[in-house]
Parts: C-alpha cells; structure tokens; sequence
C-alpha cells in the first residue's frame, strides 16, 4: 500500500508542476513561429516578417498636379518578350472627375516598358487614345483606369473598368467593365463592341440590398472558360465584395454574377478589404486584398485552384496580415495607398515582383516597386510594424502576469509599450481611426522615441504620469529596453542605463505595443517572461456596424450611461444585423433592454445559439444577455439580428 501511496504521490506532483509550467511563459514573440501569437487586425494593423526589399529607383511614377493619384497598377511578365509592363492607373486627387474644359478625364491608364527587369523605363504612352470611343459615342472620351492583362492563345486580353464622359460619384453608374485585345503588350488594343457589364445591370435591385457598382476587374483563362474577377461596392463606401462571371470567350457573354467574398457572411471574414489585382502561379490563383482603412497596413492574400475559381467554398487563406511592411521613406509615406500590390513570380530566379502603390508628403501618388523570394517570403526572427496615417495597436492573445520585457528594436516615431491592459476595443470611424484612451483606458505604458521616456498610468480614463526624461545614449542602428517587474517593484533600462525604479499596483491583462502615426518599429528580438492568465478583450459597438458592411446611416449612435462604457448604436428600422469578428475561446454578450427593441438571433460561425428578447416595458442597463460554452481557440464571428425590433449593439468581452 505504501508503495502505491508513494507512486501516486510523485505523479500529483509531476502533473502538478506539469500544470504550473504550462502557465509561465518564456517566449521570443519576434521569431516568425510565434506571429501568430499576435493579433492581426485589419483596423490596427499587423506584424510583419515579411522579407520585400525595394528595387532601386522607386518611385518609378509620381503624380503631377492635374493627375495627382497613380494609385493603381498592374505589373505585368510578358511570357513571349520577358519584357516587363506596367499599366498605371492615373486619377485625380480624391477620386475627382474633370470638370473643366482643358480636360477630358477623370482616370486614365499609361503604359510602361522595361526590357532590363525593372532597371529602366520608356513611356509606351496612354492605354488608348484621348478620342477613342469606347462602345458607342456617348462614352467617347469614358476614363479606364484599371486593368489587368493575360496572355493566351497568342493574344493579349485585357479587362479594364471604365467610366463615362459625365461619370461622378453621383452618377456612378455610368460606368461597368469592359474588354480589348492586342497581339503586342503595349498595344494597339481593339476594344469589344458592347462593355461586358454595366453599372445600371444592379443600380435598382443591388445585391444582397447593397451591391452594385462593378469595378477593378480581373481575368483569368481556365481549362474550357474564362473567369471575370471584379470588384463591387456600397455607395457611399463602406463594404466591398468579390464577384465572378463566367463566360466561353473572353469578351464575353459573361453569366450571371456570383458573389465570392463579402463582410455580410456570418462567418469571420474581415471587413474592408478591397481586392484588386489577382496573378496566377503553376495551379493557383492568387487573390490579394487591402484593408481601405486609415493606415492601410493590413494584407489579405487569399488562393484557390484556377479550375475552382468560382467556387466560394474553395477559396483558403494564404496569408492574413503578415506579408507586407512599408519603409520610412518619402515616397511610402502612407503606406500601401490605392489597392494592394500587383504581383508575379519568376521561378527562373525564385523570385516574386511587385508593384505596389503609395503618396508621398505633398499626397501625390506614387508607383513603386520591390521584390521577394518566392520560396522565402518570410525571415525567421523580426517583425516589422508600423503606423502611417492613424495610430496601429498590437496584442499578445494571452493574459500575462508580466515579469520581464527585453526587447531589441530600431524605432523611427513613437512607440507606447503596453501591459495591464483591460481598455475596450473601438473604432471612431468606418476607416478604422482608434485610439486606446478613447473609451475607459485601463493601462501601463512606456512611451518612447529617440529622445525621450515617459511611463503613465492609466485608471478609467484617468492618465498619471509615474516619471520621464531624456534618452541619452540613442542608438540608431538598434536600442535595447529591458522592464523588469519583481513583487510590483518595476525597473526600466534602455541601452544598459537604469531609467526608473519604483513601485506601481499590478492588475494583469493583455500586453501589446502601440505607434503613433508616421512611426515605424523593427523588433529582432521580443522576449517575454511572466505567467499566463485568463485574458480578455473588449470589443465595442462601432467594429461590430463595420465588420458588418453597415452604413452610419442606418443607426443612430448613442452617448448614454444605458450602454456598459457609456455608447453605443441602435438601429433605425428592424431586421437589422451587427457583427463581431475576433480570436478568442469563450465570449459574453452585452446589450440593454427596452419596448422599443424585440428578438435577437445570435450566431457563432453561422450557427444559430440562442433566441433572446430584448423587449421590456421600461428601459434596462446594459448587462450580459448571454454567454457561451468553450470553443476552440480560433477566428470566430458572433453575429446578432432582428427581425421584429430595433436593434441595440453594445459590445462583447471575449476570452483569449
């Protein structure tokens, strides 16, 4: 019996120290097999391993007054020549249309060549002639500025979006998609007898009640098809979706329109991003996107097989956020700007190329370009993050009891280092513009830049200053910062110089870093020592109304102590829907109550739960309606409706 004690003894005792070593954590969060470890936000951003470097001579093309945006692009391998394109699609600042008499458009596409991969560039000139007609002569001087190009049976087919003579963004139906084709890249290019979709086709009946206009086309050639990829939007913006038809020829008669991609699914998917344009590999299409937020620092890449291009249900996520970072240079000054990269691959030399758009101080576009290899696209240890015109946040997905930061990094801007962190999740916008003290800030941070320190306290939204200074041995090839925090004793060092010791009251929550805009952060190292805990994040009402696609418009927003931090939104009709995408295991749903308001459906991942009334005589605080079983640790949406009340969004608490 004694023996068995003994035996039973020392396995509690291993299973328990087992247990005590699963909850300490001692981890490099900037080797890339720990990237996913971070969140990965469309909002606020992203870390990046990616491993782009820049070709020399960027930028290739810079906006002038009267065309100040060239901010889309196809880049282009001809198969036959080797010879590289560029198609350059070239608008006025905000998107204007010309209405003046010295011109005659407001978007164009311009043609480059290089024959030395990108050394040198010969102007070919504009895609077509100023007094081309396009389709008949009511659209004669129509603007086409984005295109994309393929080859196939010795012919070069080109899809483009256009727009006519009178189109502006009050009449933006009078635009659609069309078709040409050339026996040589540059052209000339005979464009089709009829436009191959037409705005007004949905103007009335939009699809899904808020899709119809048609743009950013792509064209991909399958087995015994083609495939027309396209873009379609909301007016005004604020949701954007991808859409396919199918055709025997090129220049159609293409089908009916599949919608592929959109923000209203009940299913995780991030919302504005914006496709446009795709490139194929071996067997695979690849499907790039952009993120139209403030800071536009978040990629979406998405693949499928050519032969399924059509089918929604094939689609997989290549990368989500960690596969593009911008420089702190002149010409990127905001970042990826316009749409995303326009790519292809070379495997003669395992190369990938691209093209990507930016502006510069002074807001004119800029046309650049930067390769990778294809095999490697990511580095091994060091993240890149960065913030270009709005701030950018990042977590750790875990509660941690910190014990010690060490961090090496290389910073141009503002850093706050983050910890004890228990501040609601919000957007201020439907660009995503946020900030971490907009709404009950629970925090620590370090703030730094290459001059100065600076440690605050926040306790609901009341900021204390703990201590600051100067940095005075600032390295600008690297820096080191090392926080220690023993029995709530803490120490800052900064490149081995003791900054502050001094005591604060630990209330563990999520660590993260934050930038302030126009800051760009290298970490080669993010060590992490502590104690994992039950972590949670607070997401509020304005990201549920985006990640949805709804418009401001059909809410009303509230400042009201009704709501649990003070505001939120309730809709303005019934059979209205809100939508949370996050990471997470478990989570609680908030929401007040009142006669105004009626049955809600709530869904995770596109499975009904519950069925709640939020129907009361008098109005009730906000407080959890419901809260879920454990799930798998994963992307998740929960998605709530009503069908016969209005509808009131507070916010959700979810755990890590």
């Amino acid at each position: 019996m004694k023996y068995y004690s003994f035996w039973l003894i020392l396995f509690l005792l291993f299973v328990f120290s087992s247990c005590q070593l699963s909850r300490n954590i001692n981890s490099d969060f900037a080797l890339y097999k720990n990237s996913n470890d971070w969140s990965h936000d469309y909002a606020m951003g992203s870390p990046s391993w990616d491993t782009f470097e820049r070709l020399p001579g960027n930028p290739v093309y810079r906006g002038h007054k009267g065309e100040e945006w060239p901010v889309n692009g196809f880049l282009f391998l001809d198969p036959v020549s080797r010879d590289w394109y560029l198609y350059i699609g070239v608008y006025r600042e905000f998107y204007k249309s010309y209405k003046d008499s010295t011109h005659t458009r407001g978007s164009k596409c311009i043609v480059y060549k290089s024959s030395d991969k990108g050394k040198s560039w010969k102007l070919i000139g504009d895609l077509f002639p100023n007094d081309m007609p396009f389709f008949s002569d009511s659209l004669k001087y129509a603007g086409a500025p984005d295109v994309m190009v393929t080859y196939a049976d010795g012919k070069y087919h080109m899809v483009f979006d256009w727009g006519a003579n009178d189109f502006d963004w009050e009449h933006a139906y009078r635009g659609g998609l069309g078709y040409a084709v050339a026996d040589k890249p540059e052209g000339p290019w005979i464009v089709s007898a009829k436009p191959i979709k037409v705005d007004t086709q949905f103007l009335h009946k939009p699809l899904l009640g808020r899709y119809w206009r048609m743009y950013a086309p792509m064209i991909v050639k399958q087995k015994n098809d083609w495939v027309l990829l396209y873009m379609m939007d909301t007016q005004p913006p604020r949701s954007w979706a991808l859409a396919a038809s199918t055709s025997k020829e090129p220049w159609g008669p293409y089908t009916h329109t599949t919608i592929l991609r959109h923000a209203e699914v009940k299913k995780h998917y991030p919302p504005l991003i914006e496709y446009f344009p795709a490139f194929t590999y071996k067997k695979y299409v690849y499907i790039p996107g952009t993120s139209v937020s403030i800071n536009r620092n978040y990629q979406y890449v998405q693949r499928v097989k050519i032969k399924d291009v059509t089918n929604p249900d094939k689609y997989r996520i290549f990368n989500a956020g960690s596969f593009w970072h911008p420089e702190n240079v002149e010409n990127e000054y905001a970042g990826i700007w316009g749409q995303t990269f326009s790519a292809f691959i070379d495997n003669r030399n395992d190369s990938m190329y691209v093209m990507f758009p930016s502006k510069d101080k002074n807001d004119f576009g800029t046309i650049n370009l930067a390769k990778a290899s294809w095999k490697h696209l990511y580095r091994n240890q060091g993240f890149n993050f960065d913030a270009n015109e709005g701030n950018s946040f990042l977590f750790i997905k875990e509660g941690i009891d910190v014990g010690e930061i060490n961090m090496n990094f290389s910073l141009d801007g503002t850093m706050h280092l983050i910890w004890d962190s228990h501040t609601p999740i919000d957007i201020q916008n439907g660009w995503g513009k946020f900030s971490l003290d907009q709404n009950n800030a629970n925090y620590k941070e370090i703030v730094i830049n290459r001059r100065k320190w600076k440690i605050n306290v926040y306790v609901d939204n009341n900021i204390q200053t703990i201590d600051s200074g100067t940095i005075q041995n600032w390295q600008n090839t690297g820096n080191n910062l090392i926080l220690k925090i023993v029995n709530s004793q803490y120490s800052l060092t900064i490149n081995s110089t003791v900054l502050w010791e001094g005591k604060l009251n630990g209330n563990p929550g999520i660590m993260g870093v934050f930038l302030d805009p126009h800051s760009y952060l290298y970490a080669n190292s993010f060590l992490v020592s502590g104690k994992k805990i039950k972590g949670h994040v607070t997401y509020g009402f304005y990201r549920a109304l985006v990640n949805a696609g709804d418009q401001d418009s059909d809410w009303t927003f509230k400042k009201d102590t009704m709501f649990l931090n003070g505001n939120g939104a309730v809709s303005k009709k019934d059979s209205s829907f809100a939508k949370w995408n996050f990471f997470g295991k478990r989570f609680s749903l908030f929401s007040p109550k009142g006669p105004l308001y009626g049955t809600v459906n709530i869904y995770l991942d596109g499975k009904l739960l519950r069925r709640i009334s939020l129907e009361e005589t008098q109005p009730k605080r906000s407080s959890m309606i419901f809260q879920s079983d454990t799930f798998r640790p994963g992307d998740h949406a929960v998605y709530i409706e009503s069908s016969d009340g209005l509808l009131p969004v507070d916010c959700i608490k979810v755990e890590l």
